[in-house]
């Protein structure tokens, strides 16, 4: 204990061991890390002081606590950039985890009145759309409903989009050189919380996203993520102040 440490609360100190380990690379993500019990002689404090800083760092996404199985460094959340768009296959994998898609829905559709309404097209019009559950290590990550103006991306409606996102066939055939998007949270419906594997009290984000191809809005999508699981992040150039 140095003279920082000495000056921590004891549960602060094994939240700094643990983050220490974690940052050096000895407990990388997926790690399963000592039990509450073990880890308290080695730090000589009690259980409840070990279970303490678990459950802080449990809060704060750092570590992972699976009942009756023990306490995992928690693999970083898959994200999304605020003035970017992503493949959310490359986003999962890249957090080491495995991706793959549960495909809910792809079919001509009505459209409903915020897709018409984004599309500048008549509500009920039917238009290609798909409804995509992704997952990450089998957990649902996200679930994406996206909806296309007729004509645009040849074989949309042909696809099987288990083998590849359907962002990524867009990159291949579509010709969008603009995008608008937002970002809001919601509580999740009772259809959408077991869709998503979480309570009816768990925070949900929702990026709402139009594409455009020469000033005209040629996709709109809808993208609901559990926010323990997902990360909003960004960097831009600012101009001089």
């Amino acid at each position: 204990m140095n003279q920082w440490t000495a000056a921590m609360p004891l549960y602060a100190v094994v939240k700094a061991h643990v983050m220490a380990h974690i940052r050096d690379g000895s407990w990388p993500p997926g790690t399963r890390i000592p039990s509450e019990n073990a880890l308290g002689p080695e730090l000589g404090v009690s259980r409840i002081t070990i279970n303490r800083a678990f459950a802080e760092l449990a809060r704060d996404g750092v570590l992972h606590k699976v009942a009756g199985v023990g306490t995992f460094v928690a693999r970083p959340k898959p994200r999304f950039g605020l003035v970017t768009i992503e493949d959310i296959a490359e986003e999962i994998a890249a957090r080491g985890m495995a991706w793959s898609c549960q495909v809910l829905k792809l079919a001509n559709d009505p459209l409903p009145a915020e897709a018409a309404a984004a599309l500048s097209l008549p509500r009920g019009q039917a238009v290609p759309h798909s409804a995509i559950l992704h997952h990450g290590d089998g957990a649902p990550i996200q679930q994406e409903s996206r909806w296309l103006r007729p004509g645009y991306s040849a074989g949309y409606l042909e696809q099987d989009f288990t083998q590849g996102t359907t962002f990524a066939h867009l990159v291949r055939t579509g010709q969008a050189d603009e995008m608008e998007q937002a970002i809001t949270a919601i509580l999740p419906d009772a259809a959408l919380a077991r869709l998503l594997d979480v309570p009816r009290t768990q925070p949900c984000l929702v990026i709402r996203r139009t594409t455009f191809t020469q000033g005209v809005a040629m996709t709109f999508s809808r993208l609901v993520q559990p926010a323990d699981r997902f990360e909003i992040a960004g960097r831009a150039a600012l101009a001089p102040l």
